[in-house]
């Protein structure tokens, strides 16, 4: 490993954040809501499983999104 592959002084890893999100056909244009966010895609998945069963009036997706501490460690990770 070269200095250049090595993380800065300070890093620290992304945690990982399992969003559910929906689209609302209303207004497409607006973008993606968040319902909830989750440390397991498990979780993630529980929550869309409950929304679906109870008929949630849009289609559910998962995204799962980096969660940083810092813009240096973000750039980092590019």
């Amino acid at each position: 490993m070269t200095a250049d592959e090595r993380p800065p002084e300070g890093y620290s890893e992304p945690i990982t954040a399992w969003c559910v999100e929906y689209i609302d056909p209303r207004e497409p244009e607006v973008g993606s809501h968040q319902v909830g966010a989750f440390t397991t895609e498990t979780e993630a998945h529980n929550l869309r499983r409950r929304l679906v069963a109870d008929g949630f009036f849009a289609e559910l997706r998962i995204n799962l999104v980096p969660v940083h501490r810092s813009v240096e460690d973000w750039e980092w990770d590019r």
